[in-house]
């Protein structure tokens, strides 16, 4: 007796979950078909997020040209002479130009993005249009 009453409602229960996963992948039809027809649109949000993302990243590499920078070291006083020191200055130079560089970009492809999204979010609700 308490075996079929379980059974029952196990069986219940599987019918419960069989009409969900239907109704979940009808969904899903659904939204995929929404997809290829291009009517969805990622979310501000979403945009703000992958922006930020790849400014994260671009950071990191920012920050590893300034670890090595701050290891990049001239040779030792009793090895230098004057054409080292000069290599050294040079080298130097070129890594803070380059880090500098990097730098910039990043944050300058972070403001286009951003002030992309805006124009976007703007366009989209009517704002100063």
């Amino acid at each position: 007796s308490d075996l079929s009453s379980s059974q029952q409602a196990l069986q219940q229960d599987l019918e419960k979950l069989r009409n969900l996963n239907a109704a979940l992948r009808k969904e899903n039809s659904a939204l995929r078909d929404q997809l290829r027809r291009g009517s969805l649109r990622p979310s501000c949000d979403a945009e703000l997020a992958r922006a930020l993302k790849v400014f994260y990243h671009n950071m990191n590499a920012v920050s590893s040209q300034l670890q090595k920078l701050r290891r990049h070291k001239p040779k030792p006083q009793e090895d230098a002479d004057l054409s080292s020191l000069t290599l050294f200055v040079e080298e130097q130079g070129l890594l803070l130009k380059d880090f500098g560089e990097q730098l910039e970009r990043s944050i300058t492809a972070l403001k286009q993005d951003v002030a992309a999204i805006i124009r976007k979010k703007r366009e989209k609700s009517g704002i100063w249009s």
